[in-house]
């Protein structure tokens, strides 16, 4: 005999579920998804139906063939807010992932706690985030944040791998209403912390998508990379790009090593002097870090070494192998971000770069002047094989500093201090900022042209790697 009560509980949380599924369906493989705790329900509620799912669905599915546990907060089920039940079946997910060693997605829409349910509501939001910790250790997390993460969800967000940002979506630690007030004219949310907001100021959300066959497009690209070290090229290894040879921007550079030009750019808006791209070269999954020197005044700021040390700690994580582009005249050299920590924020790339244990290739394929040069390209910091470009510099100070320090006597006999000033840069430039230089004494490897930076790059990983 059919239990109505039990009929009409289905019935009540597959129409709660039905958009959030649809979601999930569209980023996943199709029919691929199956769930999970499907009829928890927290304790003291009067109409159960309502409570069914306790706003989170949970489960597991393939992307692209690749197995994933999956949890996404529900809005159309109490808000998606968060509360002991809800908070329980996320630390469940996250426990299955971590003991078949699965990557978890996680989908954030939260309109914060459920006050009501009082301490319990923070032992739940502790349990959650002590699990994301674990999480980060073992397995590779995907956070995608489609509305609201507000609170403490932030901070669960920020202790993912990767978070892809909605164009809609909100991320705060504070309560937006709170934060809006203080600002004025009281702006609207997603113009304060949406991803217009974060992408030009912090790294914490590396991707932005518009709907889901745009966000699957990117997940699937981005764990092609990721989760698959090695595969068939379709691209020659020996491909050159005659455009290097020539003064080209850090993308340009990029796209002349990756297979097919194809990568996965990460925190594209932010720090625009550090370009940061995931893609295959000679269909090896690498990360490849380019410095442009003519971005702004040529210096890397304090939030371009944060991202390249976030980038390396994640290469690091997922043992892909790191390539440098060298191009820059070292750290900004500004009184403000001295007293901002630049000493500290140096040295957490230093340390990143030194304590990682992935295969390193650095190529001067510019100015490699002083901090650029001994952290993102040296044999002494640990980089495994070294290139330099015909007209790179490689130098512990710039050519303009260099002949004030060093030309001194000859710039105050000169009748035209400017033009001999610049005649002087030139001289030192090609004499001693000469790449030959570092190679004679043994730290770089080899001196080519520009245009064939992609052959020996895809060489040397092929040695490295042991292909």
């Amino acid at each position: 005999m059919e239990n109505s009560n039990l009929t009409v509980s289905a019935k009540a949380i597959e129409k709660a579920c039905s958009k959030v599924k649809d979601f999930l369906d569209g980023i996943v493989d199709k029919g691929s998804f199956v769930e999970t705790d499907v009829f928890v329900t927290g304790k003291g509620f009067d109409d159960a139906a309502s409570a069914l799912g306790e706003g989170v669905v949970t489960g597991y599915a393939t992307v692209n063939g690749s197995p994933f546990h999956v949890f996404a907060q529900n809005a159309e089920v109490l808000k998606g807010s968060l509360g002991k039940a809800h908070a329980d079946k996320i630390v469940r997910c996250m426990q299955r992932a971590v003991k078949t060693g699965t990557p978890i997605i996680s989908v954030i829409d939260c309109a914060g706690a459920r006050v009501g349910e009082g301490v319990s509501v923070l032992e739940g939001f502790a349990k959650v985030l002590s699990e994301a910790a674990i999480v980060s250790g073992q397995v590779p997390h995907f956070c995608i944040v489609k509305g609201n993460a507000v609170g403490m969800m932030a901070s669960f967000a920020a202790m993912a791998d990767f978070v892809f940002m909605s164009e809609s979506a909100i991320m705060s630690v504070n309560s937006p209403m709170y934060l809006a007030s203080k600002e004025k004219d009281y702006p609207k949310y997603a113009d304060m912390i949406g991803f217009k907001a974060h992408k030009k100021g912090s790294d914490l959300a590396q991707f932005v998508y518009k709907n889901e066959a745009d966000l699957k497009k990117q997940l699937v690209k981005l764990t092609s990379i990721l989760l698959a070290a090695e595969e068939e090229s379709t691209d020659d290894p020996n491909r050159v790009a005659s455009a290097l040879n020539k003064e080209c921007s850090a993308a340009v550079k990029v796209k002349a090593v990756a297979d097919n030009g194809d990568y996965v750019e990460y925190c594209g808006e932010y720090a625009p002097e550090v370009t940061c791209a995931l893609a295959k070269v000679n269909g090896i999954s690498v990360g490849i870090a380019a410095t442009d020197s003519k971005v702004g005044d040529g210096y890397l700021s304090l939030a371009g070494v944060k991202k390249l040390t976030s980038f390396i700690e994640k290469l690091d994580g997922f043992d892909i192998p790191l390539v440098t582009l060298v191009d820059t005249l070292g750290v900004n050299p500004s009184l403000s971000e001295e007293l901002a920590g630049a000493a500290k924020v140096t040295a957490d790339l230093v340390a990143t770069v030194a304590n990682s244990s992935i295969d390193k290739i650095g190529v001067a394929c510019g100015k490699a002047i002083g901090f650029g040069y001994s952290v993102l390209m040296s044999k002494g910091i640990g980089f495994d094989y070294t290139l330099a470009t015909q007209n790179a510099e490689i130098s512990p100070i710039n050519n303009e500093t260099a002949v004030n320090a060093l030309m001194s006597e000859q710039l105050g006999k000169a009748k035209d201090v400017e033009t001999t000033r610049a005649k002087l840069a030139e001289q030192y430039a090609k004499i001693q900022a000469n790449p030959m230089l570092g190679a004679q004494e043994g730290y770089v490897d080899n001196v080519v042209e520009a245009k064939n930076l992609r052959p020996y790059i895809a060489s040397a990983l092929m040695m490295l790697l042991g292909i």
